[in-house]
């Protein structure tokens, strides 16, 4: 049976996950805030970019402007020219309302079901990389557990559809502890981030190919995120 693999673009985690995501999979990233979670997630869409793949994020705390300058300033990264191209669709699921930038260039406003509907149809089928950038912020939005947790199943279905990969980032306890447990449960591969003693740490808690449970040190560099694999024996 042929595997095909879905490569992160972050030195080191590439070679912890054996290869990258397999294609098709659903992927969450929990850790506390400030825990280079968001810099992982969009390292990982622009690297889709950069290999000619078309991909979609949706951002709940960053406009396009600004989530570009930042881009910018820390890895020289820039989206404008693969939103130009419709290569990268971006979506701003506004906090303080429920909100939707149409192609026209305006917005309107949607109820919750509604919301949730239109981004699910907003991911074309040859669309190999989706980011949502926080499902913790959309539980806050929205307030409505089971109607996100089914977008989480649908976007699982939507990569399987695609040969791509969804990839979640959840803030660690800002909603319940039974959320975070359910949106773990369904998602293929979970990664984990932690700081301690000053470093941020990442460790791969459940993966679709063999791992060990070993945090290995993440840290930035001008050309992005990369990741120290501590020396270990190999999973048996």
């Amino acid at each position: 049976m042929d595997v095909n693999q879905i490569r992160t673009g972050i030195d080191g985690l590439d070679s912890l996950l054996q290869g990258g995501f397999l294609e098709g999979s659903s992927v969450v990233l929990v850790g506390p805030v400030g825990t280079l979670k968001s810099h992982l997630g969009f390292q990982f869409l622009y690297e889709g970019l950069r290999n000619g793949e078309r991909c979609f994020c949706l951002s709940t705390n960053r406009d396009l402007e600004t989530l570009r300058l930042q881009l910018r300033l820390n890895f020289g990264w820039d989206l404008k020219p693969y939103v130009d191209r419709r290569m990268l669709s971006f979506l701003y699921y506004a906090p303080d309302a429920i909100q939707f930038l149409l192609p026209t260039g305006s917005i309107t406003e949607l109820t919750s079901t509604e919301a949730v509907r239109e981004l699910y149809y907003r991911i074309e089928d040859d669309v190999t990389r989706m980011l949502i950038h926080t499902i913790s912020q959309m539980f806050t939005i929205i307030g409505n557990e089971r109607l996100v947790l089914s977008l989480v199943y649908r976007l699982r279905t939507k990569a399987k559809k695609n040969r791509g990969v969804v990839l979640y980032i959840l803030d660690k306890d800002i909603q319940s502890r039974s959320t975070e447990e359910n949106v773990k449960s369904i998602c293929d591969y979970v990664i984990e981030t932690r700081e301690r003693e000053g470093t941020v740490e990442l460790r791969v808690a459940k993966s679709l190919t063999r791992h060990t449970l070993d945090w290995h040190k993440l840290y930035m560099t001008d050309e992005g995120l990369k990741l120290e694999l501590k020396k270990t024996n190999p999973p048996s």
